[in-house]
């Protein structure tokens, strides 16, 4: 009776060089899968803050130009019975009295008029309100900051004649010309941060055409 031949079966294995070649594939693609993730997430995080920052300043914009177009010719009272011209102004400070608050048929005893200044302060845009338009408490007041990070902050007025003053005052004209309460624009220069400079204009209506 013959013997069936020995059946051997043999495993073959990896080398060295084999593993090291494997072993540097999976760490390029690693390096290159992260490299991906992680660009991806900063480009998200920079869309999201570009949009934070155009979203800031859209609603700033709508806030200035609701309270511009609603400015009207009211002088206040501040401390001591002092009388406050209806509009000043300087390079970093404009304040105003503007018409328009919500009182549907009077519900509510009070006015209809508010008392409102921006200023540029600390690399900001802050719009300033006080509750009560006469007020003897002048340093009572809310500040809400509609802009920040900005390079440079800067007001200035426009006349009728198109001239732009750094500040304004009541009776702040030229010689032979008339006087004017209200600018009839304001203009906002601002420098915003990674956004470069940018200048703004909002008309008053009053000014323009109230008279």
């Amino acid at each position: 009776m013959k013997k069936a031949p020995n059946q051997s079966c043999s495993i073959k294995g990896y080398t060295l060089m084999e593993v090291l070649i494997a072993l540097s594939v999976f760490a390029i693609l690693t390096v290159v899968t992260s490299t991906a993730m992680y660009n991806a997430y900063n480009t998200r995080a920079r869309v999201n803050e570009q949009a934070d920052k155009l979203n800031s300043l859209q609603l700033a914009m709508t806030v200035i130009g609701r309270d511009t177009k609603q400015i009207i010719e009211r002088t206040i009272k501040g401390e001591d019975m002092v009388t406050i011209p209806a509009y000043i102004g300087d390079d970093n400070y404009t304040e105003f009295t503007r018409d328009g608050m919500v009182n549907p048929n009077s519900s509510e005893k009070r006015s209809t008029l508010k008392r409102v200044a921006y200023l540029c302060r600390d690399e900001q845009l802050i719009r300033r309100s006080w509750a009560v338009l006469d007020s003897p408490k002048r340093k009572q007041y809310n500040d809400k900051i509609l802009l920040d990070n900005l390079f440079h902050c800067s007001m200035s007025y426009i006349t009728r004649s198109r001239q732009i003053l750094d500040e304004w005052r009541a009776g702040a004209v030229q010689q032979n010309q008339k006087k004017e309460p209200l600018p009839v624009a304001l203009q906002l220069d601002l420098n915003i941060k990674n956004w470069g400079k940018m200048q703004l204009r909002f008309i008053i209506p009053e000014a323009l055409y109230g008279q």
